[in-house]
């Protein structure tokens, strides 16, 4: 077989079932890196060549000597371009996609029966005829992902949501949320598939269905992740689960590089069904994410990006009973308590108010008390929004996960003259996370543009040191259309927002929702807290605070 029929081939083959559907596993093969060791490669090594046809040749093989359908994907980057070229126009949203890094898509080989949505495809980039990025599951099917992980980064993931569901949200859901003064823009949390369908029984619910498997979980397991090679198992059946896995081992994989997102049948307000292949079957989505990479491997981890090393399966079984997983849980999340900085940021909010007051005039009623509105949400803690809630009112979560505490403000104007700083603990300096961003997104189209990671943010309050104590563990950031002409205000801490990042008020020619051009908004992102596998239980952060100055 050669690379290319490799990579994009289709690999259907039915065969005679032969013995139990579970492989006897062999003597474990030491592949793994040993527990406990931070072994990082050189800087110099380079990206390794995605994995080689014999191997997947043979697991194929193996598979399909024992009864099972198997085809191929492919792996493809979503960058933060193929939002206006391919998301927002068929989805009317990019979904709030996270700037600090691009996702990497299993793409995957449609099976003859499956009910492909017309209105989704091509919605994350062009893939191949025969091939989609959102997919059904069967009941005994089994997703495959394996490769060299990226190299040495921040973070890394891979997660599964449940993209879409037939239903129909209530007015009362809708009417709850709507009456939110200054709120998150009620089309990106109830829409229909495809968009402003009254008539479409079908509804986006992009919400999550467990944890992350991601560096933190991968190194308890098996070592140090980065630059090794790792292997996914994404299934709601036990036996299919064991079944590839005893498959894995046989080719020399040891058990501890192998990782199961298990989908389960439930969660605790309802359950997630049906499975299947038919129009009416729950879909999914799943993304690999790799994150700040370390700068001594930044053309590696292009490389990668570019071109992943990964290989992608789709395992499918012929007979026998599907054995389901146990109900959907989430890992307890906790944090180091940040109550005792409160009063350091009231006086920090109070010195950025005072500067901004006496070196430009800028004026601002959030200095005097500072509104419910000038506080930024956590979804999470504040409304729930959590998958098992989205998915029982038909709400788009709009890919919710636990690995980050995450913030973010209500869509703000940008065309007056305005000018915004945004105060808050920096939660890489409190010991609560690996890393943080600081992100801006076009509120006309809910896309990512910008972020300011958490290196960035370290140091930008420092300058208010004279009044306020503790000013390492805080930050204060500026954005509007011209920090050119606020220098001596920012100290360097300000991102312009451009037209081309976000259109101006009243063009009639850019891409999204013509009420929400010309305004921003803002998202903060403390991803895993310290000695942790999850983001922090934001109940014990402080919530940034995001100060609104106008001119006089």
């Amino acid at each position: 077989m050669t690379k290319t029929m490799s990579r994009f081939g289709y690999f259907l083959v039915v065969a005679v079932l032969l013995g139990a559907l579970a492989l006897a596993p062999p003597a474990q093969s030491g592949v793994a890196t040993p527990k406990g060791q931070q072994q990082q490669p050189s800087s110099q090594e380079s990206v390794a060549e995605p994995a080689t046809d014999e191997f997947t040749e043979t697991l194929v093989g193996d598979l399909t000597a024992r009864g099972f359908l198997v085809s191929q994907g492919y792996p493809m980057l979503y960058p933060i371009e193929a939002c206006k070229e391919y998301t927002y126009p068929l989805l009317k949203s990019c979904f709030g996609n996270n700037p600090a890094a691009p996702y990497v898509i299993p793409v995957m080989k449609s099976w003859p029966d499956e009910y492909i949505d017309p209105a989704t495809v091509n919605a994350f980039g062009a893939t191949d005829p025969g091939y989609s990025v959102t997919y059904r599951l069967d009941p005994r099917e089994a997703i495959v992902i394996y490769g060299k992980m990226p190299p040495p980064g921040k973070y890394m993931g891979l997660q599964t949501w449940e993209w879409s569901q037939d239903g129909r949200w209530k007015s009362k859901d809708y009417d709850h949320y709507a009456r939110i003064p200054d709120f998150f823009p009620m089309e990106y949390l109830f829409d229909t598939i495809p968009p402003n369908n009254p008539k479409s029984g079908r509804v986006w619910t992009f919400s999550a269905l467990g944890d992350i498997v991601n560096n933190f979980v991968m190194e308890r397991k098996s070592g140090y992740p980065f630059g090794e090679r790792r292997y996914f198992i994404i299934t709601s059946d036990a036996t299919m689960d064991h079944a590839v896995r005893s498959a894995l081992q046989a080719r020399g994989v040891d058990d501890s590089c192998i990782f199961t997102e298990q989908i389960p049948p439930r969660d605790d307000l309802g359950p997630i069904e049906p499975l299947g292949m038919g129009k009416n079957a729950i879909d999914f989505l799943t993304f690999f994410r790799y994150a700040v990479p370390d700068p001594n491997y930044q053309d590696a981890a292009q490389t990668w990006r570019t071109t992943p090393p990964l290989t992608v399966l789709r395992v499918r079984g012929s007979r026998g009973v599907a054995q389901r997983y146990q109900s959907l849980t989430f890992e307890p999340r906790t944090a180091n308590s940040e109550a005792d900085l409160a009063g350091d940021l009231q006086n920090l909010v109070a010195a950025v108010c005072e500067r901004a007051s006496s070196t430009y005039k800028l004026q601002s009623t959030d200095c005097t008390q500072p509104p419910a509105s000038s506080f930024m949400i956590d979804p999470v803690r504040d409304y729930g929004w959590i998958g098992p809630y989205c998915r029982k009112i038909d709400m788009n979560c709009n890919g919710d996960q636990q690995d980050a505490a995450y913030f973010f403000s209500r869509p703000l104007p940008l065309d007056s003259g305005e000018v915004y700083a945004v105060v808050d603990t920096l939660a890489t300096k409190t010991g609560n996370a690996t890393y943080a961003a600081l992100a801006v997104m076009d509120a006309s189209i809910l896309n990512g543009v910008a972020a300011i990671l958490d290196t960035d943010l370290e140091g930008s309050a420092i300058g208010y040191a004279a009044s306020v104590e503790n000013t390492d563990k805080f930050f204060v950031y500026y954005f509007t259309r011209h920090c050119d002409a606020i220098q001596n205000l920012t100290d360097g801490k300000c991102t312009t927002i451009t037209e081309d990042m976000v259109p101006l008020q009243g063009n009639t020619t850019a891409l999204g929702d013509p009420a929400l051009h010309g305004m921003f908004m803002v998202a903060l992102r403390d991803y895993i807290a310290l000695d942790t596998e999850r983001g922090p239980d934001s109940t014990k952060l402080l919530t940034p605070i995001i100060l609104t100055f106008t001119q006089p």
